[in-house]
């Protein structure tokens, strides 16, 4: 008798509410740091939760389980970011009254000049910084998240960083 290697697909049911609770917060931030519009990022955030919700029978535990969202997360956000009414040009207005919505961390004027290059950076650079250094994910976390080796990430990481320092006094 010959075994077979298939193992059989458990179709658990996504726990909604824990993951609401445990991500809600930090994808919140996520999406509105991605989007620069509060009311944008609740939308994208509960798209996040419907999507996860109905394909969380893909998961399938090569990460974990917030990796996974942010994953989600970031993918919506581009999605919504590729919108044409989300090409409107975002002044320096609108990133200050982003920073002032949230923590006191981003509230002063060098955050929030840095934040403005931070989001004037090209598009690989700029998801690296806020991933990395305004959400605090490993270099391994986020080459999950956005499909890429960690080597590439760093790489990234250090040219947004190069390019920052270029523009301002930061980091000197």
């Amino acid at each position: 008798m010959i075994f077979s290697s298939f193992v059989p697909t458990i179709h658990e049911e996504p726990d909604i509410e824990r993951m609401m609770n445990e991500y809600g917060d930090r994808l919140m931030r996520v999406c509105y740091l991605y989007l620069k519009d509060y009311h944008l990022a609740q939308e994208a955030v509960q798209d996040v939760f419907l999507k996860a919700y109905t394909k969380y029978s893909t998961f399938r535990r090569a990460s974990s389980e917030k990796t996974w969202i942010l994953k989600i997360a970031v993918n919506v956000c581009r999605d919504y970011l590729r919108r044409p009414e989300a090409r409107e040009y975002v002044d320096s207005d609108t990133v200050t009254l982003a920073a002032e919505r949230q923590s006191t961390a981003y509230t002063t004027y060098d955050s929030i000049e840095l934040l403005n290059l931070v989001y004037s950076l090209p598009v690989e650079y700029k998801e690296v910084v806020l991933l990395r250094y305004y959400q605090g994910l490993p270099v391994k976390e986020i080459a999950k998240i956005l499909h890429q080796k960690p080597n590439t990430i760093s790489v990234r990481v250090k040219r947004a960083l190069i390019l920052l320092r270029q523009d301002t006094s930061f980091g000197k």
